[in-house]
């Protein structure tokens, strides 16, 4: 199979536009929101990055200070009408993430590593950005990924403790890496 485009993915994100967005996948991302809710247990000063943040939708359940990454304009102007005071948003590249070492208590990728060229460089980008003890969270489409492959894609990025916790009755593959 292919990897995506980065300009393809881009476009067809744009195109698709922040409320047909929502529309179409509220449903089956609430699910995957709140299962990270529940699963990792954010403090209210903890900071999160939302990577891949498309309209924001996860950012409006929570209170802790956090930034939200996107490829795509379109979505992210989509997000902006749904930010709290501590949050922030930021155009970017998953895979070149735009911030130094160790700043994340936390990095949520919801829906995204399917998306990317290289979901190794992704994945050692959100570890690095992490801080000691932090948790990764990350949702894999199960039409991209066995449990398997993403068990491996996580394992080998140094984590200190890989857990696939199933699917929270979604499309997805649910993880949470501990670094």
């Amino acid at each position: 199979m292919k990897p995506p485009d980065k300009r393809e993915v881009r476009e067809n994100y744009d195109e698709l536009g922040g409320g047909l967005y929502d529309l179409r996948y509220e449903d089956e991302q609430s699910r995957k929101y709140d299962a990270a809710v529940l699963l990792t247990l954010l403090r209210g000063d903890d900071l999160f990055l939302d990577n891949g943040c498309g309209t924001g939708m996860f950012l409006r359940r929570v209170d802790s200070p956090c930034v939200g990454l996107d490829l795509t304009a379109g979505l992210l102007s989509a997000a902006r009408q749904k930010l709290k005071p501590n949050h922030y948003l930021m155009q970017g590249d998953s895979e070149h993430l735009p911030f130094r070492a160790g700043v994340f208590h936390g990095v949520y990728a919801v829906t995204l590593i399917q998306n990317l060229p290289d979901k190794g460089l992704a994945v050692s980008e959100m570890r690095r950005a992490s801080r000691v003890h932090a948790v990764l969270f990350i949702t894999a489409l199960k039409a991209a990924f066995d449990r398997e492959y993403l068990a491996v894609l996580l394992e080998g990025k140094g984590f200190s403790k890989v857990d696939i916790v199933g699917d929270a009755g979604t499309n997805d593959w649910i993880a949470c890496a501990h670094v």
